[in-house]
């Protein structure tokens, strides 16, 4: 009995040191594509430079489609970044989050609340929590990139994005029916939204709420549910509510009315950027020449606008 004891707990010790050095082998050694990092765009803020970014916008695909940081930056010298990522959850928001503070300082994170209806349980959140901590499970397709030289490297990020998150769509497509959707909000989804709370608050962050537009997930009882859990506490900005955005779901949405197109998305950013001018003590860096990647960056991010915009047919183009 104790022999086949003393065996399990030998394959056991060796099964978890066969995990933990498979998982720092398996881990990326950069936030390229090729080394098995998903969603790039949003992992290219780890290449930052060190406390350059003003403002984090977290969230979900709505966020990467609704707001464009270049054109806030081309308007107020603001520095912001799209944090967001295809069906993100509020427990990988509190995740990317914490990683973020750990190069960065921002003086504001405006949270999106959809994320909040989310189907997000103690058992799916589990199963997250375990894969986020052992690498090898998250990224065990790597080893078709590894090479030898990658044993002895460490950490470095790379790979930048010039539009800071965002993504452009200038297609479009008129506005589809939606079921009215659930204004459950889990316990779960509860717990992680007061973590990302006191993250901020540790870190000296403005935790300001915003619903961006959609037509698809959003709801006037969802939009009372917010207001109520926030009341004084929290500002809660719905743009959803806000009628001098003009939103017209049969033009400003690419997949009839579950994200904004480019065109929708200015509106949108046009508004932030009038918010971030009016109700924040920001200042413009487009003269401090420790910004002139922003420079490069604009001019990158007007050429792909410009270029991009040419290709798409006369019939669907916006202003």
């Amino acid at each position: 009995m104790k022999k086949n004891i003393g065996k399990s707990s030998l394959f056991i010790t060796l099964l978890v040191i066969m995990v933990v050095i498979s998982s720092v082998i398996f881990m990326p050694r950069n936030n390229k594509k090729a080394y098995g990092v998903d969603y790039i765009t949003s992992s290219a803020i780890y290449s930052e430079p060190k406390n350059t970014i003003d403002a984090i916008a977290l969230g979900d695909s709505l966020v990467y489609s609704s707001i464009s940081p270049m054109k806030i930056y081309e308007d107020y010298g603001y520095t912001l970044y799209d944090a967001s990522t295809p069906a993100q959850k509020l427990n990988e928001s509190y995740e990317f989050l914490s990683r973020i503070y750990e190069t960065q300082s921002p003086r504001y994170v405006f949270l999106e609340t959809e994320e909040l209806f989310k189907d997000l349980s103690w058992s799916k959140d589990l199963s997250f929590r375990v894969e986020y901590q052992i690498p090898l499970l998250r990224y065990h397709n790597r080893w078709k990139h590894l090479k030898l030289k990658d044993l002895q490297k460490t950490m470095k990020y790379t790979h930048t994005d010039y539009m800071k998150g965002f993504r452009y769509y200038p297609q479009v497509t008129p506005a589809k029916k939606f079921k009215k959707p659930s204004d459950q909000i889990t316990t779960t989804n509860l717990n992680y939204l007061k973590k990302i709370m006191t993250l901020t608050k540790a870190h000296h962050t403005k935790l300001i709420m915003i619903y961006l537009p959609c037509l698809k997930t959003w709801s006037i009882k969802r939009h009372n549910k917010l207001t109520k859990l926030f009341k004084k506490h929290y500002p809660f900005i719905d743009f959803n509510m806000i009628p001098t955005l003009n939103i017209n779901w049969d033009e400003d949405s690419r997949d009839g009315g579950d994200h904004l197109n480019y065109h929708g998305a200015m509106k949108v950013t046009d508004y932030f950027g009038q918010y971030l001018h009016k109700h924040t003590d920001l200042k413009s860096h487009a003269a401090d020449p420790l910004y002139d990647s922003y420079e490069l960056s604009l001019l990158l991010y007007k050429r792909k606008v410009k270029e991009t915009r040419a290709q798409v047919p006369n019939h669907i183009k916006r202003t």
